[in-house]
């Protein structure tokens, strides 16, 4: 009976272990996903991206000029 709430993690060592799988795992994972959606194709993607913000993001500077007397 004493058993059944035992810790799983009977040393200092399989602590100090653990404690370092339980950061680096996550951590890798996370590098891991980020090189894998950062490798998309870019070329096309970036021509459309750029035919799409054009209109929108196209600046017209002109020079003001008053309006004409009558």
């Amino acid at each position: 009976m004493s058993n059944e709430h035992g810790s799983l993690i009977k040393s200092p060592k399989q602590l100090i272990i653990m404690v370092f799988v339980c950061f680096f795992v996550p951590l890798i994972i996370i590098l891991l996903l980020m090189v894998f959606v950062n490798n998309g194709k870019r070329g096309e993607s970036t021509d459309t991206t750029e035919q799409l913000i054009k209109p929108v993001a196209q600046l017209n500077v002109q020079e003001a000029t008053t309006p004409a007397a009558k």
